[in-house]
């Protein structure tokens, strides 16, 4: 199957560099399971709070989901963006074979979460996209997802003047 590609251009003046980083200490490599029956992104949010991080950065690993919503990016019908996340996508019954996670703060400073992940439905058929933490709730087998945890500094989102979306930088730890 071949595709075939469509120049575009974002909306915003390009902002350059792309490549933004900056060096925090001592992170925490973690390694959570989260149990069969529980809402990952409730147990993300309290394990954020519970032990004072402020982010955190990871991969599922593996486990099962009873329930999960996630989005595809689809052609934009109007507006600035050339792309947008669709209407989610509901399934039942899978089986996650990968995540990649980003745990940060909202500008209000709450808790964010943000994941893209692939997973197989019960019928065998492969899915991928955004996945929404907050909808996934744990199936028969425990999610386990490795992180590595920051008590200071971390992501934050910000309004990408570019792209016009909302994404994750990083943040500066606080002056020790």
């Amino acid at each position: 199957m071949t595709s075939t590609t469509e120049a575009f251009r974002h909306p915003g003046a390009a902002a350059y560099p792309r490549v933004l980083a900056t060096v925090l200490r001592e992170p925490r490599e973690l390694r959570v399971e989260i149990p069969s029956g529980r809402n990952a992104g409730a147990v993300l949010r309290e394990l954020m709070t519970h032990h004072g991080f402020c982010g955190a950065t990871g991969r599922i690993c593996s486990g099962t989901a009873r329930g999960l919503q996630y989005h595809v990016i689809i052609k934009a019908e109007q507006g600035e963006r050339p792309y947008v996340y669709g209407t989610p996508y509901v399934e039942r019954d899978v089986v996650l074979l990968h995540g990649a996670v980003t745990i940060g703060k909202d500008r209000a400073g709450s808790v964010a979460l943000h994941c893209h992940g692939a997973f197989v439905d019960r019928d065998g058929g492969l899915h991928g996209g955004h996945v929404i933490l907050d909808h996934l709730l744990v199936g028969d087998e425990p999610l386990v997802l490795r992180l590595c945890a920051f008590a200071h500094g971390g992501f934050t989102q910000y309004a990408d003047d570019e792209t016009r979306y909302t994404l994750f930088g990083p943040a500066a730890e606080d002056a020790v």
